[in-house]
Order: structure tokens, then C-alpha cells, then sequence
């Protein structure tokens, strides 16, 4: 079998993970390069990893006959015109959460891009959605969305709980939060697109509208969508209390994006689900969802979870080995991940991803997920900006 050439766009925290989630699929891929905006970061993973050639740029990368498919893993703000690019020269697309954003392309003279009126933006992703879909249309390319809560052992176990069940889900919770991003581009709207909604709470967001999804397609073989949103946003870091409290734990230097969310999603069928999203939370990253159905409830702790509990008086005990993401502290109790990549579907994502590209199948994370998050979460911003329910 001919493997599948990758080409990586970007060297930052998530190429990491994609590249770990490529070489545990090592029969269906070789990494064949890897371009990133400074040279040298993209040499370092290069080197690391044994990625054989560094492109300049993302536009000769695109363009080279020794990639299959583009791996965009940079931040949201360049995604568009990666994408596009990467279509235009017929190469097949995985792009890492969310698909896309507003970040005030067009009032360059704005520097706090958060204050600018939601129906504006709304309208803008609404028109970048269009070009990305229409680019596909006309185009070859097969579009890989790299949602990963989709593949989390945890959420493929719960819809073959609700496929035997044959009940309807009534409601959802999900949530994604922790203390804060360590990626300086999280800080502004600009290049950010938004706060913890758009950059976390596209997780939750994604594995709700994905389970509906699946559950429609089981029951009449169409998927049931996202009806209408109603949400509510804040900046709790910035709370007068909160600046005059001593210490904190938490990243505070946010510039015009929020750290809180939560958001009601009315689907078609009027079954609701909330998410929450969160740079306020201690204790590490929470991924979790929660499923409740005609005859039954289903938890989904994707992390942490139990599966492994470890105690310590002193932060130094576990020396340099690693425990968890984000956890402030290593003392006390923890929850050690044996494979965090692995519980949160980053392998999964990628076998699927190579079965697509291989075959006849569609990704079960797909462009359709991809466009559907990205509505509701600027459908969400906007609700929250006027105190309306917004109608998708």
C-alpha cells in the first residue's frame, strides 16, 4: 500500500500531538514535511521527529508533489487561506479545530477586535464559510475536520450505548475548561477569533452537535441539527475581587477576549444541550460529557478520570515524569493519563481520517461538523452581545 504524504503547516503545541497520532498510524503515513512562520521552529520538530524536508512556506508546501494531504496546525487566523490554498492545488485537507473565525480583516485599524458589533462578525464567518464550502465543491479535496472529542473512546463507546438503546437524547452537558492558554496568539481577538468559546468550547460544542448528529442518522438516516442558541460570555479574571485577591493561578492577561462561557443549544427535534468553556478552572484540563436519554444516562470523563490515581506530599516525587495537562501542582492527588493522546482520540482521529483519505468513506468528523460548530459558536457570541436567542 502506497502510504499517504503529509505535510505539516506549523510547529506549535498541537503539531506535536498530530505528530505522536501519525506515527502510532505509522502503516498509513509518512510526514514528508513540515513548513511553520518562523524557520526555525518548524527545523526543531523537523529534527525531532526525523520530518525529512522544511518548506519555506505553506505556499510551496502546498504546491509540492510529494504531499497527499495538508495538516493545518497553526492558529485559527490562517486557517482560510491555507485551506484554500492547499484546494486549489487538489491536496486533501485535515484542519485542526475551529475550521475558521473573524479576526478584523477588514477594519485593520482596530485594535480591540472583541468590541466590534457580533452581527458583523456573524456575517463575515458566515461569508468564509461559504468560500471554504464552495472551494470544495468545485475542487477534489477531501476535508478532514481534527475534532478529536469525536474519537475519544469515551464518546464511541456512548454511541454504540444509544445506537442499542434507541433512545432519544433528551439533553446535553459537555464542558472543556482549565486555568488558561499558554499560547500568547489566545490573548487577543486578532488573531484568537475569540476567547475560551471559540478556542475551547469548540470541543464540547463539536461532541454535541456530532452525537445529534449520530443520532439522527440512526433514527431516519438525516442528522438532527442546531435549532437556535442562547449564550452568555465574561471576563471573570478581569472582576474587580479577583485583581485585588493576592495570588492567582490562573493566566489573567487577557486583552479583548473572554475567559468564561456557556451556551444553550435548542436542536430541531427541541432537545437542548450545554456547554461550558472555561480559563478559570484549577486542577488541570476537564473534558467531559454528559448524556441523557429516554431510558438511560451516560458519562463520558474524558479527562481526567479514574482510570489512574496517584498521591504525593511533595511536588518533586514524580520528578520530571508526566502526569497531566495543565495541573498547577504535581503534590496531593492526581490523575496520572498511562496515554492522554490516546483518551482523548488523537490516534482514532487519524486512522479515520487515513480510511477516508484511502477509500470511499467519509471522515466521521467532517466539514459538515466543521461549519455547523463554527455557526453556533459566532450564533452563540452574538446571542451574548444582544441577550437574544439567535435562530441559525
Amino acid at each position: 500500500m502506497n502510504k499517504i504524504k503529509v505535510g505539516i503547516v506549523g510547529a506549535g503545541f498541537v503539531s506535536h500531538i498530530h505528530v505522536n497520532a501519525y506515527r502510532e498510524n505509522k502503516e498509513f503515513f509518512d510526514i514528508v514535511g513540515i513548513c511553520a512562520f518562523h524557520v526555525e521552529n518548524a527545523e526543531k520538530v523537523a529534527k525531532q521527529y526525523g520530518i525529512p524536508r522544511v518548506f519555506k512556506d505553506y505556499e510551496q508546501l502546498v504546491k509540492s508533489e510529494l504531499i497527499d494531504v495538508v495538516d493545518v496546525c497553526v492558529p485559527t487566523n490562517v486557517h482560510e487561506e491555507i485551506i484554500l490554498a492547499a484546494i486549489e492545488n487538489r491536496k486533501n485537507v485535515i484542519c485542526e479545530k475551529p475550521l475558521t473565525g473573524y479576526f478584523g480583516e477588514d477594519m485593520p485599524h482596530v485594535d480591540r477586535v472583541g468590541q466590534i458589533e457580533k452581527d458583523h462578525m456573524y456575517q463575515k464567518v458566515l461569508e468564509k464559510i461559504k468560500r471554504i464550502e464552495d472551494a470544495l465543491r468545485s475542487g477534489r479535496s477531501k476535508f478532514m475536520y481534527a475534532e478529536n472529542f469525536v474519537y475519544a473512546p469515551a464518546i464511541h463507546k456512548a454511541k454504540r450505548l444509544i445506537s442499542v438503546s434507541k433512545a432519544p437524547i433528551l439533553e446535553l452537558r459537555a464542558e472543556e475548561s482549565h486555568s488558561g492558554s499558554h499560547a500568547s496568539y489566545s490573548r487577543r481577538w486578532k488573531t484568537a477569533g475569540g476567547g475560551s468559546l471559540l478556542r475551547m468550547g469548540s470541543h464540547p460544542v463539536g461532541a454535541v452537535l456530532h452525537l445529534k448528529h449520530f443520532e439522527g442518522r440512526q433514527r431516519s438516516g438525516e442528522p438532527i441539527h442546531a435549532k437556535s442558541v442562547f449564550a452568555e460570555v465574561g471576563k471573570l479574571t478581569k472582576m474587580k475581587s479577583f485583581k485585588e485577591f493576592e495570588r492567582s493561578y490562573m493566566v489573567t492577561d487577557w486583552f479583548d477576549v473572554e475567559d468564561w462561557a456557556c451556551v444553550v443549544i435548542t436542536f430541531e427535534d427541541d432537545s437542548r444541550a450545554v456547554v461550558m468553556s472555561n480559563d478559570v478552572s484549577l486542577g488541570g484540563v476537564k473534558n467531559f460529557v454528559q448524556i441523557n436519554t429516554a431510558n438511560g444516562m451516560i458519562y463520558c470523563n474524558i479527562t481526567p478520570n479514574n482510570m489512574m490515581v496517584a498521591y504525593t506530599p511533595s511536588e518533586q516525587t514524580w520528578g520530571e515524569e508526566y502526569i497531566a495537562e495543565k495541573i498547577e501542582t504535581k503534590a496531593g492527588w492526581t490523575f496520572p493519563s498511562p496515554d492522554e493522546d490516546w483518551v482523548r482520540g488523537y490516534p482514532q482521529e487519524m486512522r479515520d481520517f487515513a480510511l477516508a483519505m484511502l477509500g470511499e468513506k467519509q471522515p466521521e468528523s467532517d466539514f459538515e461538523l466543521a461549519k455547523e460548530t463554527t455557526k453556533v459558536i459566532y450564533a452563540a457570541y452574538l446571542s451574548a452581545e444582544k441577550g437574544i436567542r439567535v435562530d441559525l
